[in-house]
This record gives structure tokens, sequence and C-alpha cells, in this order.
């Protein structure tokens, strides 16, 4: 790995925490409990080990993004203002009669961290540039929900009810968009074709986080589902089958912690293809990997929808 320097596995096993006399005594066994996350530590392993090197897409892909407008909105879904944001391709701006993808954002981050999650806009206009026709990437504040609906706050709703109809206003075609999501929006992602299976062009959800149970959900992120039973009502493992027929992509790194709930949905899939496993983590790095074909795939998606 170009620039990096290399660490020796006793120091990597120091730098993860584990004891030193675990390190003397039973350095292999140590190395085992950290991987099956017994012991803290798991994502310094996996990039000690490689398993996060995936690799960095051709500069040539790239190109110089189209201007990005901001604003609010009031959204009576979410019972508050919400921040969104619009990226055109190069030689687009407000206003343009464009096809339009959702970027739906991960846990901690908003509407202009969607945007520019895993260069998105760079691709675009390198994509525009070798002649796949335009479209326009827009992003709305879901907070930290999992983009489901809760007692207080509802962002699924406020994507079909406020923000596309929000995205008409500006002279978008919306008539049958594509949505993308990372993490907590790839879940989403995934939602938004299960709520209106006839709505979306392209459903692309990159290491979508997807809970084994409720259990499972509450230890990692209390706020993801407010119960049990709004968990079972959401529950995308559960709810497989009704993906089949959908135009589903779902990219994930063989060493991100949601690949194994991610495994288990692919199994109850009518076409497991839809699921592609590589080389990567739960990062930026693994999300700009898959970058360039998904946009291709979005891009060929609105272009050819009917």
């Amino acid at each position: 790995m170009t620039g990096m320097i290399r660490i020796s596995r006793r120091r990597a096993l120091l730098a993860l925490g584990v004891g030193s006399g675990l390190v003397v005594a039973a350095a292999g066994a140590g190395v085992a409990l950290v991987d099956a996350e017994v012991l803290p530590g798991k994502s310094v392993l996996n990039n000690t080990l490689g398993r996060c090197d995936a690799a960095a897409p051709a500069a040539a892909l790239r190109g110089t993004p189209g201007p990005i407008v901001t604003g609010t909105m009031r959204s009576v879904r979410r019972r508050r203002e919400v921040g969104f944001a619009i990226a055109y391709p190069p030689g687009y701006a407000a206003g343009a009669a464009l096809p339009v993808c959702l970027a739906l954002h991960g846990y901690g981050s908003d509407a202009r961290g969607a945007i520019g999650c895993a260069g998105y806009p760079d691709f675009i206009a390198g994509a525009v540039r070798s002649g796949m026709a335009p479209f326009a990437l827009a992003a709305v504040d879901g907070g930290n929900g999992y983009w489901h609906p809760h007692a207080a706050d509802d962002p699924l709703g406020m994507i079909f009810d406020e923000f596309l109809p929000l995205l008409r206003t500006r002279g978008l075609d919306v008539s049958r968009p594509a949505v993308a999501g990372w993490s907590m929006g790839g879940y989403g992602a995934l939602l938004c074709g299960l709520t209106r299976p006839d709505t979306f062009a392209a459903i692309v959800a990159s290491s979508p986080a997807i809970f084994h149970s409720y259990a499972d959900a509450k230890r990692v992120n209390p706020g993801a589902y407010d119960s049990a039973r709004e968990w079972a009502a959401y529950d995308m493992t559960a709810r497989a089958r009704e993906l089949t027929g959908l135009p589903v992509h779902i990219a994930i790194g063989a060493a991100d912690p949601f690949a194994p709930a991610v495994a288990t949905l692919r199994g109850r899939m009518a076409d497991p293809s839809a699921v592609r496993v590589a080389t990567g983590c739960h990062d930026g790095r693994f999300w700009t990997w898959a970058a360039p074909d998904q946009v291709r795939l979005i891009g060929s998606a609105l272009a050819g929808r009917s």
C-alpha cells in the first residue's frame, strides 16, 4: 500500500489494546478474539490485515462537478425545519429539467453530507463528460431515526409527501426517480423501494445498516427503533421477498460489520445476485470504490425509465 508504514503483528496487537501477557502467551488467540468481536479493536485489525483496502477509482473517472444549491423547508412530517441540497451536473443549474436521484445520508450526517458521500458529484461529472445522460442528486436531512416513521418523526413520509413535491417545483423530473444511500441511508433506500415499489428506476444501497434482531439494533443504536413492534414492521430481512422484481443493487465490504446480516438478507432474496460483496469495510474507501459503477447504473436507469 503506497505511503503506508507496515505494522508488525506484535505492534498491531498492542495497538488493539490486547494485554502484553496475552501477546506473549497467545497472540494468535488474541487475534481470533478480536476478529470475532469478543475483544475490541476489530476495525484496527481489519485495517492492519488489509481487509479495508478497497481500490481507489481511476482519477480519469472524475470530473469537475456542477453547482450545489442548498436551502431549507418546513417539514410537517418531521415537525421541524430541515435542510436540503441539490447537486447539478456540469453545464446545468437550478431550474434545469433533469431526472433526479435521491441521496440518503447515514447516521450522524445530513443533506450536505449525503451529496458529497463517495464523491458522487465528481463521478457524475466524469460520466456525463463520457456521454452519460445527466441527472441531479438531491438530499434532505432525515435525522438519525433510520428513515422509517416514528411517533414524532417521519422522515420516510417527508421524502414522499414533501421532498419529492419540492423537487418538482424546482423543475426536476420526479416521475420515476432513483434512490441511493449509505449505511443507515442504504437501509433507507431499500425501505423506500419497499414502501413505493412502483416509484424508483434504481435502488442503490451501499453498506446498508441491517440488523439481525431488535436486540442487536438496540445494542448498536438505541434510537434506531422505538419498540420491538416498530422493528418488526420495518425488518428488512423479514421482508426480503418483497424486494423481488425491484431494481435493487446492494454493495457491501466483506469486512463490514453489517456483512453477516446482509448475507442473511441475500439468502432470502429471490435474486441473490443483487448483492455484491467485495474487499472493504464500512467506510468511505469502500463507498468511493463502488461509486463509479453505481453512478453509471443510476444514469442508465434514469435515461431508460418509463
